[in-house]
């Protein structure tokens, strides 16, 4: 790539001009945060910041709600737009998005530590990550949803237990990221001692953790455990002939694993410490559940517990569920809190702006907590139309908020940006990960009901042939180990490799006779041989058998043509609406597209979070160890993976959104107002523009190019201001 111009580099700038405020109604929650704000300066002594251009408010409100920047199609369009009323129907328009869904997912998801990588969890993590998009796209209520979160039980089918398999074997911890995130409270230090600068105690801590201590995660065992169990008991067994059985399931049990289930033991409560110190108890006592703030509950039997304790968290009477949400969201539209941080509140903490923030609770219980009207009412404020604040803010306390903070868009933002940038469906679903992950549990409900629909005896019969065929079959192996230690000491890498490929085959032997002699008879009983799939966007069904799914639950070749086959169709259709009639053509752009679904699609689509080196984990992305541990400061890594990596080629390909927008414009100055419009969703000003003009004279196309590049790492690319 050649290297851009100086003049282009120094080409982007700020430019804002005062436009007339959304209109809204004076009487609304929106007016009235207003009036609260006017109130709160004049006692402060300080001016607002004027009101935005329509450019600036148009790239806030799609970075803020959306996660995006607007394609040079979506600024034209809104900005051309002379109505009125015109932001007040954006923010509707983003907000029923989505966009929304994928923004606010990475939101959660770095909230609530939503890792897809978490062993064990093929089935369970999936579906919970579905179910917060889900949660999202149907604006379930907030108080519902955190409800759902606490009471979950079961497995994949009730998708929400995947909150307590994020922090499977460790109940206090979860229960103390539980208090954090929906209350606002930091009862970390508790757990060992009483909180040296709060009002907790250590006895509070245990109080609190005997709600949910019960919650434990297992693997989902069905006939196949009780059968185990029954073995385990019976003394006529011999101890070999126990082991050997043993081995013999948990082959036969190997299509069921990754499929852990949370239930409640109502009778299990935690204890204190064998080095508690205090007065009010004694070391290993069991401690019972009791709220360690507002009104004491009512537990009527050991089984309701978790229900209560969920019942407590969320009610409006709760002195800080609200308070505590209501405060994030406002946080997510201004930049910062009106308590800091969101997530540290004590006795004595005080907000900048207490009466708004009294104003702001009595809404979100008004709204039934309602996320997107909350929202849509912040949006709609004259607060966040005005000009972002670059003040220093090492003292939250002291801040007016006399417009909202300018930011440096999160790792999401920037690569969603990206994203836009080259993919003409940005926002649309990852519907064949959607539908993979149907296929799996699909599969996982018909093994399962296969078992499940057997005798004790049949499967005790089913057992003992197994073992018979491993130790037949272990012979084997042992013999190849054997030789496979003589090659790798003899660096026979060829033989060593052949040696490997004959042992998988006979590990193969033993699942096909497992799958033949134990699943397709009880599969075929029970008439489940066969299920159908719906596909997206009227793509008909798919059919899928137990046979098409390896020994982890995923699709094999068969079933992933048939998806890529229904995703070509989708590019079918894209191509016949753009009139691309050229068989080459249609070839290289299905090719593209083919990319942009495994290589651009959104943050929200891809493994959660991002595998090291990523873009997104180069950028700061969280890596969900703990809550909300994004950084968003900009590092010599990043300028240089901007300035020299790959990823500009990919934004300026020919096939590209971008590209395509700039290609149809004939004139040179309808070029550059494009190449504007995609980057800094605005035209270029007088100066800007004779300065191009001139230069794209002398340079030619080679000179859009560079311009491109000077955009894409100018700091009014980067920033939400």
């Amino acid at each position: 790539m050649k290297s851009p111009s100086l003049v282009c580099v120094g080409l982007a700038v700020f430019f804002v001009a005062g436009m007339a405020m959304a209109k809204q109604d004076s009487s609304g929650p929106s007016a009235q945060i207003d009036a609260l704000m006017a109130k709160f300066w004049k006692e402060k002594g300080v001016e607002p910041k004027p009101v935005v251009d329509d450019a600036t408010y148009l790239r806030r409100l799609y970075l803020d709600v959306a996660g995006r920047i607007p394609t040079a199609e979506e600024a034209r369009k809104f900005l051309a737009d002379n109505s009125e009323g015109k932001r007040a129907r954006l923010v509707d328009e983003l907000l029923a998005s989505e966009g929304y869904v994928n923004h606010y997912f990475n939101y959660w998801a770095d909230i609530l530590r939503i890792n897809s990588q978490q062993g064990g969890g093929q089935n369970v993590v999936p579906a919970y990550i579905e179910w917060v998009k889900g949660a999202l796209r149907e604006n379930m209520p907030y108080d519902d949803m955190v409800r759902e979160l606490i009471v979950a039980d079961g497995n994949y089918d009730s998708p929400a237990t995947g909150y307590y398999y994020r922090d499977r074997g460790m109940p206090l911890d979860n229960m103390a990221n539980t208090v954090r995130v929906f209350l606002g409270t930091r009862l970390e230090c508790a757990q060992c001692h009483n909180h040296p600068f709060d009002t907790w105690t250590q006895m509070d801590f245990f109080h609190m953790a005997a709600f949910s201590y019960g919650v434990d995660v297992r693997n989902r065992g069905g006939m196949l455990q009780d059968v185990q169990n029954e073995i385990q008991r019976d003394k006529e067994i011999s101890r070999e002939e126990k082991n050997d059985l043993r081995r013999a399931f948990q082959e036969i049990s190997r299509p069921l694993r990754n499929n852990p289930e949370v239930g409640y033991n109502p009778e299990k409560l935690p204890e204190l410490p064998h080095d508690y110190k205090y007065e009010d108890a004694k070391p290993k006592d069991k401690i019972d559940a009791a709220t360690m703030f507002g009104s004491e509950v009512t537990i009527e039997s050991p089984g309701a517990r978790l229900e209560s304790y969920a019942a407590w968290m969320t009610s409006p009477e709760n002195p800080r569920f609200t308070k505590v949400i209501a405060n994030r969201l406002w946080k997510r539209a201004m930049g910062l809190g009106l308590v800091e941080p969101v997530d540290e509140w004590m006795e004595e903490t005080s907000a900048v702006n207490p009466a708004l923030l009294d104003f702001l609770e009595k809404q979100m219980v008004a709204m039934d907590y309602d996320m997107k009207s909350f929202l849509r009412m912040l949006f709609n404020t004259q607060l966040y139309q005005r000009g972002a604040v670059a003040d220093d803010l090492e003292d939250p306390a002291a801040f007016a908020f006399t417009g909202p903070v300018m930011w440096r868009m999160s790792a999401e933002q920037i690569w969603d940006s990206v994203v836009t940038l080259i993919n003409p469906a940005p926002d649309q679903p990852n519907w064949k990960q959607q539908t993979e992950l149907e296929i799996r549990e699909a599969g996982m409900e018909m093994m399962m009901s296969a078992i499940n629909s057997k005798t004790p005896e049949t499967l005790l019969a089913d057992a003992k042939r197994i073992a018979r065929r491993q130790k037949d079959l272990q012979g084997e192996l042992n013999q190849l180990q054997k030789e496979q230690v003589k090659a790798r000491e003899a660096k026979d890498q060829q033989k060593s490799r052949e040696l490997a490929q004959r042992s998988n085959k006979i590990r193969g032997q033993l699942r096909d006779q497992i799958y033949e002699t134990v699943y397709r008879p009880a599969l075929k009983q029970a008439k489940i041989e066969v299920v159908s799939l719906d596909l997206p966007a009227g793509l008909g069904t798919m059919e899928m058998s137990a046979t098409e799914l390896d020994e982890n639950g995923r699709p094999n070749q068969n079933l992933r043509k048939q998806l890529d086959a229904a995703e070509m169709k989708l590019f079918e259709k894209e191509m016949d609406g753009m009139g691309l009639d050229d068989p080459k053509k249609r070839r290289d752009y299905a090719n593209f597209r083919r990319g942009t679904v495994s290589n651009f699609a959104r943050a929200a689509n891809l493994a959660s979070p991002a595998p090291a080196g990523h873009f997104l984990q180069q950028f700061g992305q969280s890596d969900r160890e703990t809550i909300e541990n994004a950084e968003t400061a900009a590092s010599v890594p990043q300028a240089l993976a901007l300035l020299n990596g790959p990823l500009f080629n990919s934004i300026s390909g020919s096939q590209t959104v971008v590209s395509r927008a700039v290609a149809v414009e004939e004139s040179p100055e309808a070029k550059i107002d494009t190449i504007y419009l995609s980057f800094l969703s605005r035209f270029p000003d007088a100066d800007e523009k004779s300065l191009l003009l001139a230069e794209q004279a002398a340079r030619g196309d080679d000179f859009l190019r560079d311009l491109e590049f000077a955009l894409m790492n100018a700091p009014e690319f980067l920033f939400v201001r």
